[in-house]
């Protein structure tokens, strides 16, 4: 079968668990003799759209590059996208497109091309013009998104945003549509264009909840959280089908031995980001005995906010016990985990699956996470690890002592660890996927 792979950016950057799982799921793929392709998009001051090609690593990349300015869905350029991203499946003889990224494009020019399109779910960017799915009082959204109750939690990603919502919200629509129209076509213009045009990149959000609903063949939802956002934004719920993610399973490590004789060990890693819930980690262990317990933190700052948000951080919890690693790259995931006890997922956002929960318990380590949506459906209360409320830290806190004060637990949540889907069995799970696109098309 012949797939194309659309993803966002360069396929190796190895910026969050999305793109992991993109990388382990090709590498499935080929494994399972499949022609695969993967493409992502870029834009550049060109006068018509062209493809780079080359391989990486024994995988086909293409890189199509379009003329700027990007200016919503209703543009020329969002048109001469779509066009182009056709021509480019037709020239490949594709079978099937297997989005990733660049969602809503993919599915028309999919549907151009006469051809399935299957999407998968990676974050509640999907359906969230804020991205994360945590609205303005820090909790997961539970609403369908919609302009007025959007705009709130959308103006918390302008450095003082806040401040001007109320001014924002006495602009009818239709004014605020044309501000952000007018914003779009000029250079961009600091604090003025990100928050002039927020009203518009949410209209452009809902209309690509649209387009999803009615061209892309099936979505893919990795947890049971993430398939009822989907739903309750208007996608239907017979176009979704709930996959957990595979992963190439590491070698289960031991833990070590005497665990009463020594501070327990726990382990954070994923980006030092605001919706991660960090700051909730760092104050559930800023109350305990330093000697009792080390925290070692894995991750970087990709972003100028993240940057920000770290700095912080690293100032106001100064006095937690804690190991600062920095970002590390993915194929030494597995020895970390395997050096710590327990590892601690404090999301505050909805996490569509969490690739290092399955990581973590593939090598045999318990797991103290929030309930953020992709956690639930791996992890057993009391059993494999334990589950606290999302944006809680006294709660996060009386968890992480109760394995403290008796770490024998960890070994008997250790033992139960199994259950991870091998990412052969997840890709056998995906080609079943395909044949159903492919006749229902």
């Amino acid at each position: 079968m012949k797939i194309i792979v659309i993803g966002h950016g360069n396929l190796f950057d190895n910026y969050g668990g999305g793109q992991v799982y993109v990388i382990n799921l090709i590498a499935g793929m080929i494994g399972k003799g499949h022609d695969v392709v993967y493409q992502s998009i870029a834009f550049s001051n060109c006068d018509f759209s062209h493809l780079r090609k080359k391989t990486v690593n024994g995988i086909v990349t293409r890189l199509l590059v379009l003329p700027d300015l990007w200016s919503g869905v209703d543009s020329d350029q969002y048109e001469m996208a779509v066009r182009a991203l056709a021509s480019s499946y037709q020239d490949n003889s594709t079978d099937i497109v297997h989005a990733h990224a660049w969602k809503d494009l993919a599915c028309l020019a999919a549907d151009r091309a006469g051809m399935p399109c299957v999407v998968t779910a990676h974050h509640g960017g999907i359906v969230c013009p804020a991205g994360a799915l945590l609205n303005h009082k820090d909790e997961i959204c539970s609403v369908p998104a919609g302009q007025n109750t959007c705009l709130s939690c959308c103006v918390r990603s302008v450095r003082g945003g806040k401040l001007w919502l109320p001014l924002l919200r006495f602009f009818p629509l239709g004014v605020q549509f044309r501000i952000g129209r007018w914003l779009r076509e000029r250079r961009f213009i600091y604090f003025a264009t990100a928050l002039g045009t927020l009203s518009l990149s949410t209209r452009d959000k809902l209309a690509s909840i649209e387009i999803l609903g009615k061209y892309a063949s099936l979505l893919i939802a990795p947890s049971q959280a993430i398939r009822d956002a989907l739903v309750r934004n208007g996608i239907s719920a017979s176009k979704v089908v709930v996959v957990p993610h595979g992963i190439p399973l590491p070698q289960r490590r031991p833990l070590r031995a005497n665990l009463h004789k020594s501070p327990v060990r726990f382990l954070f890693i994923g980006r030092n980001s605001y919706v991660k819930g960090v700051h909730v980690m760092l104050e559930a262990f800023s109350t305990l005995p330093n000697e009792t317990y080390e925290l070692r933190i894995v991750g970087g700052a990709a972003t100028k906010s993240e940057q920000r948000y770290l700095a912080r951080l690293r100032r106001k919890y100064a006095s937690v016990n804690a190991v600062w690693l920095g970002s590390k790259s993915h194929e030494g995931v597995p020895r970390h985990i395997a050096a710590c006890d327990v590892i601690v997922h404090p999301t505050i956002c909805l996490e569509v699956f969490g690739l290092t929960i399955a990581e973590a318990l593939a090598v045999g380590r318990p797991v103290i996470a929030s309930r953020c949506g992709g956690a639930e459906a791996q992890i057993r209360d009391g059993d494999n690890g334990m589950l606290v409320p999302p944006n809680d830290a006294i709660a996060l806190r009386r968890a992480v002592q109760s394995v403290i004060d008796d770490p024998e637990c960890i070994q008997t949540m250790a033992t139960q660890t199994n259950g991870v889907v091998p990412i052969e069995r997840h890709v056998g799970a995906l080609e079943t996927i395909y044949a159903e696109a492919l006749k229902k098309r």
